[in-house]
Formats: structure tokens, sequence, C-alpha cells
């Protein structure tokens, strides 16, 4: 047996067993973490959602990165959506494909999609609908926000870029490369860069090509189609894509009305998204060039490095849409600081799900305070977005699907930022028993399901069902 030395002071016994102890309790003290569950869709989301004319959702879903992961079967192919308020627009816009494929089998439109593409020199006989390849990439959900720490955009990386783009004479191409009628699927959210095929007019310079594009009004033409159709025309649908390209893309010859066709075969109206709080209606009405103006204007009022600025309305992955939706939340929370911040972590943003996160962070906060949001302080910590208020409670908007007690989040919400009296968590779905008993111990005020203009249409459960065998 070990014997513990002579010269030990007395009463030194009984510390060390006391630290021991208390060091022991210290290691089991805590709710434990756990791993992301698989469970039914119908613990997640309303069952209207769940099946409908011509499409039904695969009942087992994965949650992975506190955001559910749901597969539809749609008449036009299987579709990924990686949140439950992705889920709910890409149903939305099942109705818009259906119009926009009775348009372009139309014999009006096979005629004049031929005359275009041997004008341009493509030699195709007919519109041909490439496969799409829903699933390019393995999305991570929106757990990077969960991290240490944000990338900082170094302002000599943001000045070398408004160099070139000044040598190129131009302020930022507002056109995905390829996009066009035959576009393919740009891939998933994944982290990996997107896949495409190159086509006929890849061969032209990106400013002649957007030149081109602005002469034959191609955006216009979309636009007005999206909005007749009452979607996002810059949704991340690809088969929306695709097809609303191609029909765009034609109906700038001259030889066919695409507005005209759509109204014969009578559209679904801009009612879904719009209602819904998610699309600002300037989206459909002005250009890209116009659009980013407009918002670059508006962000001024909380940025102050233009340099930033040019770059986050430039070269991220909002899209025009995302973009605008960030300076909607931003005018209703009018907040004293921290803007460039926020585009500082906008600008890590690596997919739609990731900028949805962070618009979606700032819709919620703006609801929950109401007018004590005005003159608060956003406040990046860590890799994640907080906001200050002006009576000093600290909000944490978390708009995801499932909140996970995961040993990510503990590690976050164990940061030294944290440890303030008046703090409230906002969680835009649910969250695990152990992640609401874990948040209680560390202080925190939860509000679940939080709502918000356009929030996801989930469910009322407070606890996910285990999958069915």
């Amino acid at each position: 047996m070990h014997r513990l030395p002579r010269t030990l002071p007395r009463g030194a016994l009984a510390t060390l067993l006391l630290a021991a102890a208390l060091l022991a309790r210290a290691d089991d003290a805590g709710t434990p973490t756990e791993d992301e569950p698989v469970v039914d869709a119908v613990s997640l989301v309303q069952p209207a959602l769940l099946s409908g004319p011509g499409f039904g959702v695969d009942s087992h879903v994965e949650l992975r990165g506190y955001m559910a992961h749901f597969m539809l079967d749609t008449p036009v192919g299987p579709l990924n959506a990686d949140s439950v308020e992705i889920l709910a627009e890409r149903e939305a816009e099942l109705p818009a494909i259906d119009a926009i494929e009775k348009v372009t089998r139309s014999d009006a439109f096979v005629k004049a999609a031929g005359a275009k593409f041997v004008a341009t020199g493509a030699a195709l006989a007919k519109v041909v609908l490439h496969p799409v390849d829903t699933v390019l990439g393995i999305p991570a959900g929106v757990a990077r926000y969960f991290g240490n720490r944000i990338r900082k955009v170094a302002a000599q990386a943001q000045a070398a870029s408004d160099r070139v783009a000044r040598e190129l004479g131009t302020s930022g191409n507002p056109y995905p490369p390829d996009e066009g009628p035959m576009t393919d699927a740009r891939g998933g959210d994944g982290d990996g860069a997107r896949k495409r095929r190159k086509h006929w007019y890849s061969s032209v310079t990106s400013e002649a090509e957007r030149e081109l594009k602005r002469q034959l009004k191609y955006n216009d033409v979309k636009r007005t189609l999206a909005r007749d159709l009452g979607i996002d025309p810059y949704t991340g649908n690809p088969y929306v894509q695709q097809r609303l390209s191609e029909l765009a893309w034609v109906g700038t010859g001259g030889t066919f009305s695409a507005t005209s066709a759509l109204g014969a075969v009578g559209g679904v109206g801009a009612t879904v998204l719009s209602n819904g709080g998610r699309i600002n209606d300037v989206v459909w009405k002005l250009s890209p060039d116009d659009l980013r103006a407009r918002n670059n204007e508006r962000l001024r009022a909380y940025c102050r490095d233009e340099l930033l600025t040019r770059q986050f309305l430039r070269r991220g992955v909002f899209s025009p849409t995302l973009q605008t939706g960030l300076v909607d939340a931003l005018d209703r929370l009018r907040p004293s600081g921290g803007g460039d911040a926020l585009l500082e972590l906008g600008m890590t943003a690596h997919s739609e799900l990731e900028s949805r996160f962070l618009v979606n962070a700032l819709r919620m906060t703006a609801a929950y305070l109401g007018d004590r949001a005005h003159g608060g302080l956003l406040r990046p910590i860590g890799a994640g977005l907080a906001y200050e208020a002006a009576d000093h409670e600290l909000v944490l908007p978390l708009p995801v699907d499932w909140l996970s007690w995961t040993i990510e989040v503990r590690d976050f919400l164990d940061r030294a930022e944290f440890r303030v009296a008046n703090k409230t968590a906002l969680i835009g779905g649910g969250a695990s028993l152990a992640a609401r008993r874990a948040l209680t111990e560390r202080g925190w005020n939860i509000v679940m399901r939080t709502p918000w203009p356009g929030a996801p249409p989930y469910a009322a459960f407070d606890e996910p069902a285990p999958p069915s065998d």
C-alpha cells in the first residue's frame, strides 16, 4: 500500500481527498453529449409537406449539422432538400416546373428553340434535358457556425480583387458561368467545388456573354417568368433553374413569347414565397446590377468597410435574393455596430444552406426583440453570431431544424463570452431533451420554434420519434 510522505502537512490528506472527489464530480457533472439521430419526418415537419400530388418524401430523415436532410420523389426526378425551409420551397416550386414543362413541350417552343440554336451555332436538333445529379456533395449542415473562430477576410485580398475588377472595367459578373438554356445541375450544398459541364456559349468571354445577355434581355425575361410563377429567379433548385433558363433564353429570340405562352398555360401566381416573407418583390423587378447597387447603398448604414461590402455583394455564395433578405433584416434590426463583422462571417459561408442560416438568424432576432433590437450590437462569437440588445440582453439566434447536444455545441456554449446573466437562445425548430437541459444548466432562457416571417413549417413535437423499421 502506498504511504503518504511524512512531510505531508496536517489536514492535507483530507484536502487531497476532497479535491479528488470534486474533480471526479466535475468530470461526471452536466448533461452527457449525444450524436445527431435519424428520425421520422413526421416528427419534424407538418404532415402536409410529406406527400402530395405527384410527390412524396422519404420518411427516414437524417439530422446532420443540426439541419434535416430530406429526399423527395418528384415527377421530374429525385430531389434533395437540406432543411425544412428548403423542403417547403422545393415543394412550392413543383407547380412551376409543371407549367414550364407544358410550355417547353409545345410545338411553338420546339420550333423557336431549334431556330435559335441553329442561329447561335449550336449543333442541336432539339432541346435535351440533361440528367440532374442531385447528390454531388454531402452538406455538413450549419455545424461550422458552432466552431471556434471565423476565417478573416484579409483587406489586402479585398483590395487586390477590386483592382482586378477595375482593370477589367467591370464591377463583377452577376451571371453564373454557363447559365443558359442547357444549364446542368450546379451540384449540392457540399463544400467541394461545384461541377459543371461546358456548353457552346462557354467559349464566349464573360464580358461578351454578359453584354449578349443584356442585349437579349435574357435576365429580364427570366425574372418576369419567375414572378409569374411565384418563384425565386435565383433558386438553387436545379430542375427549376434548367427549365426556367431554357424558357427565358428561347423567349429572347423574338419569335417566341415565353410570358405569353406561360400565361396561356396558367401560372401559379406570385403567392407562395412572397407571402411567406422570404422574397422582396424588388428581386423580380431589378436587374442583378441594379439590385446589387441598391443593396450596396443600404449596407452603408451598417458597414464601414467598402471593400468588404463589394466583396460580399460580388463574390460570396449569397444569391441576390439572400443578399436582399440580409439587408432587409438589418433594416429591421437597425444595429449600432457589428455590420462589418457580419459580412466577414457571411464571406465564410460555403453554401446556400449556410447563407440562409445567417439571414434567418437576423430575421428571428428582429422578430423576437421588436423595437428593443434598435441600437443593439451584432457580435460574432467564435464562428457564430449573437446580438447584444440595447438593454444588454444577449440573444443567440439558432435557426436550426433540430439542436442536439453534441460535443461541438457544448464547447461552443461553454465559451467565456456566454457567461453573462441575461441571455436567451432562440431555436428555430426543436431541441433534444439533453440540449434543453444543458442550456438550462448554463442559465439560458430558451425560446423554442421562434416565429419570424417565412419561418419553416415545423411540426409541433417536443422530441423526434426514432425511425420505424
